[in-house]
């Protein structure tokens, strides 16, 4: 079974209004709400694509209920731990000129909730499992709670998946995932330095697998492509010329298919992976992949073995 965990959930309501005007009413055109957090995108676009996750996750308040409902919607499995604060929602302005995101900070979550996160992985998740962890942290939560939590996992034999960013993903890699998919920033926060030569990813990304005994790194470049490397074998995706509407989404919808694919062997998996991260470009807003356009790019994806 395939899980993901979201520690910092939050509802993206997207806005689209033709300009922003200064003391005058401005009227939205339209307003979409879209459950969000790094995990449940996965859990989303597993689901899109045919296939079956459970999403856990801290929600709260009405909007946490109202995630639910939309999650229910969707089809996409779900275990709610209750929080007693609010989740948050974050806003996403489409004007004309371009889009603006207005991110709202989170609220403590009291050390009791962060045991139970501990408590419900323990009751449900089982040797041979897989878990997705990935995103931010609630305000407050030490970056080496993820540590202790992929620690854990480790002992009880699950199969993990790691996606953070700065200290987070630092500590979290303390605890001993099976596979990190940093992006091209998130990749140079973790090794210190900005990186200009296509090499240097190679090498940067061979020396973290041999320090955390890492199966794999998958690294998005954005419009440069994608790598998959490992300790015998690495492989470059060419990035595909498709329409772009947005990117938000587009990392979490590789990795969901990665994941979902991954029994199939790492060249089909790393195939569809590119497939869904270059189809969740087409969609507008915060909106994920779609499988009919995943299909119809999986032929254009071309894939070269680099080692």
């Amino acid at each position: 079974m395939i899980f993901t965990l979201t520690m910092n959930p939050c509802l993206d309501r997207y806005i689209y209004v033709d300009d922003l005007k200064l003391d005058d009413t401005i009227r939205a055109k339209k307003v979409v709400d879209y459950p969000a957090g790094k995990g449940i995108d996965v859990s989303r676009v597993i689901k899109e694509l045919g296939g079956i996750s459970v999403a856990i996750s801290l929600l709260g308040g009405d909007t946490g209920r109202k995630i639910e409902e939309m999650l229910d919607m969707e089809g996409v499995i779900y275990t709610t731990i209750r929080v007693s604060v609010e989740t948050r929602t974050n806003i996403i302005l489409e004007t004309n000129s371009g889009q603006f995101r207005i991110s709202v900070p989170t609220k403590k979550v009291s050390r009791k909730k962060l045991e139970t996160v501990l408590e419900v992985l323990n009751a449900i998740v089982r040797k041979g499992d897989i878990i997705v962890i990935s995103g931010s942290l609630p305000t407050g939560v030490s970056p080496d709670f993820y540590t202790g939590i992929i620690f854990a996992l480790k002992q009880w034999g699950v199969y993990v998946y790691f996606d953070a960013d700065g200290e987070k993903l630092k500590s979290g890699l303390l605890g001993g995932p099976d596979v990190i998919k940093p992006n091209q920033h998130e990749f140079e926060r973790l090794v210190g330095k900005k990186i200009e030569k296509f090499e240097d990813f190679i090498e940067q990304g061979k020396k973290l697998i041999l320090e955390y005994n890492l199966k794999e790194i998958l690294l998005t470049l954005g419009s440069k492509g994608a790598l998959l490397l490992a300790n015998d074998e690495g492989y470059f995706a060419k990035p595909i010329d498709v329409p772009v509407n947005s990117a938000v989404g587009a990392g979490d919808s590789f990795l969901a298919a990665y994941v979902l694919m991954r029994d199939k062997g790492r060249y089909e998996a790393f195939k569809w992976a590119n497939a869904a991260g270059n189809a969740a470009v087409m969609t507008p807003g915060t909106e994920l992949c779609k499988k009919d356009d995943v299909l119809n790019l999986l032929d254009r994806v071309q894939i070269e073995r680099i080692y």
